[in-house]
């Protein structure tokens, strides 16, 4: 099953590749200067690149942390261990 973070990852590497074909093809320094600056220059901001179900899991996580819902690493460990002996 294909799922839509699969095609839109495909057709990001698609749109890459002829990118790269395209760039591949400049000889004038001063484009190739320009795309650089331009592609270095670009923020991203990571929220918005990510899921509205992974956002909603981020945010219910950090609700967890306010309400104190949250457990040590070394209590998750312990549980971990008693249920997975055989590990």
């Amino acid at each position: 099953m294909v799922t839509t973070l699969t095609k839109d990852m495909n057709l990001i590497e698609t749109k890459k590749i002829q990118l790269i074909s395209i760039i591949a093809q400049v000889y004038n320094f001063d484009i190739l200067d320009e795309i650089e600056q331009l592609l270095l220059n670009t923020k991203i901001d990571w929220w918005t690149s990510i899921s509205k179900a992974e956002q909603d899991a981020i945010d219910e996580g950090l609700q967890d942390i306010k309400t104190g819902k949250v457990l040590s690493h070394k209590r998750v460990i312990q549980e971990f261990n008693k249920r997975y002996k055989e590990l």
